[in-house]
């Protein structure tokens, strides 16, 4: 045999010996790889049936939910309580914020209410009839696929059916947003990357973990709607993402709703694992091959003495002490010895490190201490100066922080209004030296030249922090400083600014004395950020005392702008009441003479009338106090009604409103007069800023549910900039301030608010200057009323009942006036000046019915009605308060104080007689 060198027969051996371990190696290499990627699709299959299983439940708690909610009282029982369940379902829609809407319908499909509407309007028909028409097959609960409605109001119905006898009576439906899906899956703590989707039994996308408001409602990729038709209740594979993006996927069914929960993990993520396994077990067969390969050739080499030599030269460096590369005359041994020699020194360079590390580590965990220390202060800081909104109860938060914990003495000055340093606060845990000092602190001022002192913190920004030796060697030269130094026994002080939002509003201190203790740079810090703190919560106590004085403030001037409007109201009908009854007496006496005259002024002091009535809406809508009373109402009678309204405008122009209405009735849930208000403002607005001969036009139509009215004209238009201020209270455009229209602004705010009191809306449109406009009502279509049964005519005597009547009014001019037209319709009438002369009058004069006005000088009307009420003379007389005062509050005054009825100036007559013939007829 040819001899070899023990160095090829070493590494012979070592390939002889590795080669079969790296076969195998590479073998299970290849197992563990098939094995990890099997257990990634197992896990993530296991995470589709952990979300399906928690959507499950999400699902079933919500039919467990609505079954609870049928077993309540207004379900249970012969009669069903549809406005107590309506109710009921109210509350639950308000504390289960993950569903829509609730809603009863019977199986018919007729919805009987939804808690989107009120009981009385329209309620909505059902969507996605499919489950709907399952629960009345099956009578089991039944979980519905996605609904698609306008921008954010999709759901997914659930449906149980509510029976008794063994009949199916209802059909209870809760509308569960898709976000509460999405929450249910957010709830898993599924990773970022990964992209979790929840599909219907119509594969319909209903949740995503990524993006959810773009895709609602999709349909999943091509290769994942592949996966999902395939069949079955789970699948795993690869797929591609809607956005184009390679994922390994795992698709669990929901075997109850048919509902499909899938995971897409990033492929790269999923191979990431088997190339680590990949790049460590191989690299751990080559690290293998090449250290048995060094070995056998390490032990070809180090043979005889050279082995001794590094056999002590190891010994050595065990033992820790200096040794030299020995030499042998090998390369390999000398580099082996050379490389202990190495090892000795690096360990005793990393001896030496391991104890700087030690010890680093010792200061920071000290420093961590003292850091978690702080934040602790810190937190408490922030919780007990958040307690109170009250100034010396922050101040004593702030103090209590500080002393004894950090100080033995703390001191606050704050600026007042005029940036003059009030003092605040001296607390030390001894009271009787806090009051010495205080007293100390009240007697003397420290200059601003004084570093440390607080009018030189506040004048500088600066925070000044020192540590003294002794009483003698402060080294302060301002006298009241020195002297609060030596009273104090001040061993270091710690004076900042206290800043809040950028204004400096005062100064703190804290300082250390009998204790000893001195101030460190991480006290500095400390005490810094509990002063940014403390001014933060001293600044929160000024703003809310200011806060407090404006409410204040606000509710004085809101209570003088009601006041004012009253007042108004009542000087401005006060002078139209004479007028309106004056134009009613010259009617009744000569029908015909100066007719056209009395129009004139009968529409002027309307128009007078409607501007007061715009001020007073305007004030009640602005304080929620005006109220409509909605009825079922034909939207082309309350066309009718406008137009009659809106007449003394439009019979001046040459050429008569376009009218387009539906043959068909349009029926809305309104109040009529409201409503008739809304379309007469606006065509009196477009026959205000339109030439005589210019088109106007009024259509109606319905579509979608919605009723649509649209008011045009080809008048002087609508500058772009103002179309969205259009509505708002006293805004005009130049063109009105120019013309002669006159108004106050105040009819299209009065519009809007009116409108959105109905649930519809207003929309101004305009092509610009000179191009018209064009103004659109949309209110909720209502279905038609029920006919009701006919009822016979009860005739009324056409003759009025006379009776004695005084009349009391300041105004001579108005009770004179009003006393003529009451003697035309032969009722016996003495009129009075004041409530003294009214009185003196029952000497000669019982009247039957007496018209009080109510803002008299001296005895006012309501002082008047209770003088009334009590004087045996008169005290079955019917009492009318007639007055410019007509806020809520003023009728029930006047009814308060005795009066039966409450009118308005300036009052329409025939409603006054008509008023006075049923007081005189209750009075018999």
């Amino acid at each position: 045999m040819r001899a070899t060198s023990l160095r090829w027969r070493l590494l012979l051996l070592a390939a002889v010996a590795i080669l079969p371990l790296a076969v195998m190696s590479g073998v299970a290499l290849k197992a563990l790889l098939d094995q990890q990627r099997e257990q990634t699709e197992q896990s993530t299959l296991d995470l589709t049936r952990a979300l399906a299983t928690a959507i499950d439940t999400e699902l079933r708690l919500t039919i467990s939910t609505l079954q609870t909610l049928a077993a309540t009282g207004p379900l249970v029982g012969g009669t069903v309580d549809i406005d107590a369940l309506y109710r009921l379902s109210q509350r639950v829609v308000a504390a289960r914020p993950e569903w829509r809407v609730l809603l009863l319908a019977e199986p018919s499909g007729k919805v009987l209410f939804s808690t989107n509407f009120a009981p009385a309007d329209v309620q909505p028909p059902i969507t996605e009839s499919d489950s709907f028409a399952q629960v009345v097959k099956t009578g089991a609960p039944v979980v519905g696929s996605l609904v698609s409605g306008p921008p954010g109001q999709a759901g997914v119905p659930v449906r149980i059916p509510i029976g008794a006898g063994g009949e199916l009576r209802y059909v209870l439906t809760a509308v569960v947003k898709p976000d509460a899906i999405v929450e249910v899956v957010n709830r898993q703590r599924v990773p970022a990357d990964w992209i979790v989707s929840v599909f219907d039994a119509k594969n319909v996308r209903i949740a995503r973990s990524r993006e959810q408001a773009r895709f609602l409602g999709t349909r999943a990729s091509p290769s994942m709607q592949e996966m999902l038709m395939r069949g079955g209740d789970e699948a795993t594979g690869p797929t591609t993402t809607i956005e184009g993006d390679s994922v390994q996927s795992a698709m669990t069914r929901i075997r109850s709703n048919g509902w499909a929960v899938t995971i897409g993990l990033p492929t790269l993520t999923a191979e990431s694992a088997v190339r680590h396994s990949a790049l460590a077990y191989g690299g751990g067969i080559l690290l293998s091959l090449g250290i048995g390969s060094l070995a056998a050739f390490l032990v070809a080499r180090s043979i005889a003495q050279p082995i001794g030599r590094l056999r002590e030269a190891a010994i050595a460096v065990g033992r820790g002490e200096p040794i030299e590369g020995p030499a042998g005359g090998l390369m390999e041994i000398e580099a082996v010895a050379q490389a202990l020699a190495t090892a000795a020194r690096l360990r005793k360079r990393s001896e030496a490190e391991r104890e700087t590390l030690l010890e680093a580590e010792r200061q920071a965990r000290a420093a961590a201490e003292r850091a978690r220390q702080r934040l602790e202060r810190l937190a408490d800081a922030g919780s007990l100066l958040s307690r109170s909104l009250e100034e010396q109860t922050t101040l004593l938060a702030i103090a209590s922080v500080i002393v004894p914990d950090i100080a033995d003495l703390c001191r606050i000055d704050l600026l007042d209004p005029e940036g003059v340093l009030q003092r605040k606060l001296t607390h030390h845990r001894n009271p009787e030296r806090e009051r010495a000092i205080a007293a100390l602190v009240q007697r003397s001022q420290a200059s601003a030249d004084a570093p440390g002192s607080f009018p030189w913190v506040i004048a500088t920004g600066k925070t000044y922090l020192e540590n003294f030796d002794g009483p003698d060697e402060f080294g302060i030269a301002d006298p009241a400083f020195r002297a609060f130094a030596h009273a104090t026994g001040m061993r270091a002080v710690c004076a900042m600014p206290l800043v809040a939002r950028g204004r400096t509003i005062g100064a703190m201190a804290a300082v250390q004395a009998e204790s000893g203790r001195k101030f460190s740079a991480g006290d500095g810090v400390l005490l810094g950020e509990l002063a940014q703190r403390a001014a933060l919560a001293l600044d929160n106590v000024r703003l809310f005392g200011e806060a407090n004085a404006a409410l204040r403030q606000a509710e004085v001037a809101s209570r003088a702008k009601d006041d004012f409007l009253a007042m108004l109201g009542h000087e401005l009908r006060n002078p139209l009441a004479p007028i309106v009854t004056s134009l009613e007496l010259m009617a009744r006496r000569e029908p015909g003479r100066d007719a056209p005259e009395r129009r004139i002024i009968e529409r002027q002091v309307a128009h007078l009338a409607r501007l007061v009535d715009d001020l007073l809406d305007v004030s009640r809508i602005a304080s929620g106090k005006i109220r409509i009373s909605p009825e079922r109402l034909e939207m082309r009678n309350v066309v009718a009604r406008a137009l009659e309204l809106a007449q003394p405008a439009l019979q001046k122009r040459s050429r008569p409103p376009e009218i387009d209405l539906p043959d068909e009735p349009v029926w809305v849930a309104g109040d009529p007069l409201r409503l008739a208000q809304v379309v007469s403002n606006l065509l009196e607005n477009a026959a205000k800023f339109s030439a005589s001969e210019d088109r106007i036009g009024i259509a109606l139509r319905c579509a979608d549910g919605q009723v649509e009215l649209a008011v045009t004209d080809e008048g002087i238009g609508i500058p772009a900039e103002l179309v969205p201020r259009l509505f708002e209270r006293f805004v005009q455009g130049e063109q009105v301030l120019q013309g002669a229209a006159g108004g106050l602004g105040l009819g299209l705010a009065i519009a809007r608010n009116l409108v959105e009191l109905h649930g519809g809306t207003i929309r101004a449109e305009s092509a610009g200057p000179g191009r018209g406009s064009r103004f659109v009502v949309t209110l909720p279509q209502a279905t038609a009323p029920v006919p009701p049964l006919a009822r016979a005519r009860v005739a009324v005597p056409g003759t009025r009942q006379t009776a004695r009547i005084l009349i009391v009014d300041d105004n001579d001019d108005a009770a004179q006036a009003l006393a003529e037209v009451l003697k035309l319709d032969g009722h016996s009438v003495r009129t009075a000046c004041s409530g003294e002369e009214a009185i003196e009058s029952l000497a000669d004069f019982i009247p039957e019915i007496a018209i009080l006005d109510i803002g008299m000088p001296g005895m006012d009307g309501y002082a008047l009605a209770r003088r009334l009420r009590v004087d045996d003379r008169v005290r079955g007389v019917r009492l009318i308060a007639l007055t410019g005062y007509g806020r809520a509050p003023d009728r029930r005054r006047a009814i308060d104080a005795g009066f039966d009825e409450h009118m308005v100036k300036p009052v329409d007559i025939e409603t006054l007689l008509t008023r006075l013939d049923a007081l005189r007829a209750a009075a018999d």
